[in-house]
């Protein structure tokens, strides 16, 4: 037999070749996984799967399979799928932007998509989520050890508000660093828009972004300060032919969607619009004083954040910038 050419030229020997395991051992390995899987409450679904947006199959590399917590019906909702993603060191900017375009998409009924990092993609989630919206997370992990782990909580609170959480991994994958580009394709395939909303240029959010463009999904991108290294990237984007959007209403309109004027031909007539001219309030504050549910205000707070006439700030105050 002649030598590996490796050891002839580098005097090593070759590398044993692990053998591939007989059927038994994948069929065993198999049932293995679907145990944990069932255990967890998730569901296996196919690429073929019509529950699936047919971009999955359209992936150069697609996943044979994902796991799914929570409800399929939010990967293929009628009322539109846009992902927020951006840096997970971002700014205090970006962190409120994030909130404010999940918040404003998921109140007229968008699901919000993306990744569970720390920083915008946290942000962009709570925003959803805090006014009763649906939100899908595509992990990097498997779902038995969801990445970063102080997510646990927003990814239970995903599933049990009709929303999903998603990976391609086997159940008890790490979070390896190769992990994080492969899900950013399918966090692409899940979007009809992709919203950048602070990322470096190196940013592995670019990544998304290529995939989306290669899926004809139409990328937008938040203007931020020329001083800021996380508003470079957006930046970039807009001069390479991405769409500005400055509020959640720009991605409805993309979405061939009339955002709600269920205000009134006077919002600034508004009840919250009226008590905020005596100074800032939180939402338990406008609550107590309007003597309204929850809910129901939070939800009319961002009609009124998306015509302009009240400003989130930070801490959870709202602050009157319309005409008075």
């Amino acid at each position: 037999m002649l030598d590996d050419p490796r050891t002839a030229w580098f005097g090593l020997r070759p590398l044993p070749v692990p053998p591939c395991p007989t059927a038994a051992e994948l069929r065993r390995l198999g049932e293995e996984q679907w145990r944990v899987l069932q255990g967890l409450g998730a569901e296996v679904v196919l690429e073929c799967d019509p529950r699936l947006p047919t971009a999955v199959s359209n992936l150069s590399d697609p996943p044979p399979l994902l796991s799914v917590i929570g409800h399929l019906d939010a990967l293929l909702a009628p009322a539109g799928r846009v992902g927020v993603i951006g840096a997970r060191a971002c700014t205090p900017y970006g962190r409120e932007q994030a909130s404010r375009f999940g918040a404003g998409l998921a109140a007229a009924g968008v699901t919000v998509v993306s990744g569970a990092a720390r920083g915008i993609d946290q942000a962009a989630m709570r925003g959803a989520l805090e006014v009763g919206g649906r939100v899908v997370a595509v992990l990097g992990s498997g779902l038995g050890r969801p990445y970063p782990p102080d997510a646990v909580g927003l990814l239970r609170q995903i599933a049990a508000q009709g929303g999903a959480v998603v990976s391609e991994f086997h159940h008890d994958c790490a979070p390896t660093r190769g992990n994080f580009p492969r899900r950013n394709r399918i966090l692409a395939a899940f979007c009809q828009l992709l919203m950048v909303v602070e990322a470096t240029p190196q940013s592995g959010s670019f990544i998304t972004v290529d995939h989306a463009l290669d899926l004809s999904v139409d990328v937008f991108a938040l203007p931020g300060s020329v001083r800021s290294a996380v508003s470079r990237g957006p930046h970039r984007l807009i001069q390479q032919g991405a769409a500005l959007a400055q509020s959640p209403e720009d991605l409805l309109v993309a979405l061939g969607r009339t955002p709600s004027a269920a205000l009134g031909p006077r919002p600034q007539d508004h009840p919250v619009v009226a008590a905020l001219e005596h100074g800032d309030a939180d939402l338990e504050q406008l609550a107590q004083e309007l003597g309204r549910n929850h809910d129901d205000l939070q939800v009319e707070i961002v009609e009124l954040e998306l015509s302009g006439l009240v400003l989130r700030l930070p801490g959870g105050f709202y602050h009157r910038c319309g005409p008075h």
